[in-house]
């Protein structure tokens, strides 16, 4: 989903996992623009299908939201802890480092303000990779 103050997560003041820890509750909405965006993609893989030939296309159109997935569904979660230069409006700086907390490092794809088009992987390989760099580099002025 486009990155909006209506579209966030919380930690579950009632839901556990199998290990007794808060799962994250989600809150979200498609906007009108991510349904022309959905749409648009699902008509244009029906023109090429079709013009390749090929058979047992199934288009997914309006009534199942032209294939937008929840959340969660596909795995792809991003935007979940904000990096930014302002402690005041991010939890972590350039280096996915906490403003506040100088050892904790957040290297998956939480930091992303929002998700491409694309598998963020390998953003988020490259990401820690620079992160892990900036440890070392850190920790041998200890820094950390």
């Amino acid at each position: 989903a486009i990155a909006r103050k209506d579209n966030y997560c919380e930690i579950d003041p009632e839901v556990v996992d199998k290990f007794g820890i808060p799962v994250l509750r989600f809150h979200y909405k498609w906007a009108p623009e991510e349904y022309k965006q959905a749409k648009h993609m699902q008509d244009t893989f029906k023109e090429i299908m079709h013009n390749m030939g090929a058979l047992g296309y199934e288009h997914k159109g309006a009534d199942i939201g032209y294939g937008l997935e929840a959340p969660g569904k596909i795995i792809h979660e991003v935007g979940t802890v904000r990096m930014g230069d302002d402690p005041k409006k991010s939890a972590l700086n350039k280096w996915c480092q906490g403003h506040n907390c100088k050892n904790l490092f957040v290297v998956d794809a939480a930091p992303f303000v929002q998700q491409g088009d694309k598998n963020a992987t390998w953003t988020i390989l490259a990401l820690s990779m620079r992160t892990a760099e900036y440890i070392v580099s850190q920790r041998k002025k200890l820094n950390i």
